[in-house]
């Protein structure tokens, strides 16, 4: 398989390709690629139009046209298309790899579709693994969410945004940063601190802040990345880490992913893959979450659902679906040890409910029984 770099940073989600394979297998064979391109926009803005109204946050703003280009180009890239006629600028036809992927998909066995998907990006692309890599090697990424007005002008503050990455340099860096880029806006240091985030955590890669973002975006529906919100000396960031590991990993959910590449080399991870419909895995959950309510403030006795989250996957390193998944099934159990509710604030894309499963009722509420 070729060798690339990922730049389709507006793909955030894998199940966009999911969606394309589907919409083309099931297009006429007498359809062009314009038809088949603009039927995986219209699906795709479906999907997320549903979901956000579900969840409760903004519609799209987007036709996702330029998406949908870019969805057929990396399904070619992935070999699970391939153009046919007009020197090869023709239909898109599934290949062997795209029925086999949708074949496990129609099988509704969701753990090896992570795989295989995982797999695939992590072949297919260079920088994509990389990110990977350097967060299970190196450790987390913290990225400021905020630059406020009021406290750029203060001693030390920049310096606070950058501690968490650069330590003992974060002033010399800061000092730079004031200097070059003192008189700009808010949201243009911001988008600097990134910057010097992301060449400090890929030296020997060149990646804008959005391409980051959205690829991290992507890798966390992949589980191979968590998204996270953290503070630190009072500021808040956007904080990314692998639930994957390198050798060894503190519970027995790890299974190993290898990864053929084209020089050769194997690249292997443990993929963290916890079944939480066995009650052992539930019952870690469980303690993981009271141990987490001790150390969150409830407010009138509950707690909010995505901090929660944020605290037990970080302290388990399980992906974030995962928490949601094995959270169902302990609110399944009669008696259920936790209680959940909803209030409507709080909720954006990155804040998202719990959603239980067959009823498709929210919750961002939770407590102890």
């Amino acid at each position: 398989m070729t060798r690339m770099n990922i730049s389709s940073y507006n793909i955030t989600d894998v199940t966009y390709h999911y969606i394309g394979l589907r919409v083309l297998d099931g297009m006429p064979s007498t359809s062009e690629r314009a038809e088949q391109i603009e039927a995986v926009a219209s699906n795709v803005l479906k999907f997320v139009r549903d979901r956000n109204q579900r969840l409760m946050v903004a519609a799209p703003g987007t036709t996702y046209r330029g998406t949908a280009k870019k969805i057929c180009t990396e399904l070619e890239q992935f070999h699970f298309v391939k153009s046919k006629g007009k020197f090869l600028g023709g239909r898109y036809d599934l290949t062997e790899s795209g029925r086999h992927i949708l074949h496990v998909m129609s099988e509704q066995n969701a753990v090896e579709l992570r795989r295989l998907m995982a797999r695939t990006h992590l072949q297919t692309y260079d920088n994509l693994r990389s990110v990977v890599q350097h967060h299970i090697v190196a450790g987390p990424v913290w990225r400021p969410i905020e630059v406020k007005t009021e406290h750029i002008g203060q001693a030390g503050y920049l310096e606070t945004l950058l501690t968490p990455t650069f330590g003992s340099d974060a002033a010399s860096v800061a000092a730079s940063v004031r200097a070059e880029h003192g008189e700009q806006t808010p949201s243009k240091i911001r988008d600097v601190l990134h910057d010097k985030v992301i060449e400090n955590f890929l030296p020997n890669q060149r990646m804008g802040v959005a391409n980051f973002r959205g690829m991290c975006a992507r890798l966390a529906t992949l589980r191979l990345l968590n998204l996270r919100r953290a503070t630190f000396k009072g500021c808040e960031f956007y904080k990314t880490y692998s639930p994957c590991a390198a050798k060894t990993g503190p519970h027995d959910w790890y299974t190993p992913l290898e990864v053929p590449l084209s020089n050769g080399e194997m690249y292997r991870i443990l993929f963290c893959e916890p079944d939480m419909a066995e009650s052992s895995n539930q019952n870690i959950l469980l303690d993981a979450i009271d141990k987490s309510m001790v150390a969150l403030t409830p407010v009138a006795g509950y707690h909010d659902i995505p901090d929660l989250r944020d605290t037990v996957c970080e302290n388990l390193l399980i992906p974030e679906a995962a928490f949601d998944e094995g959270l169902n099934r302990l609110l399944d159990r009669t008696p259920s040890p936790l209680s959940v509710g909803f209030h409507y604030d709080g909720i954006t894309a990155n804040r998202k409910p719990l959603v239980r499963r067959q009823t498709n009722q929210l919750h961002n509420l939770i407590r102890r029984q």
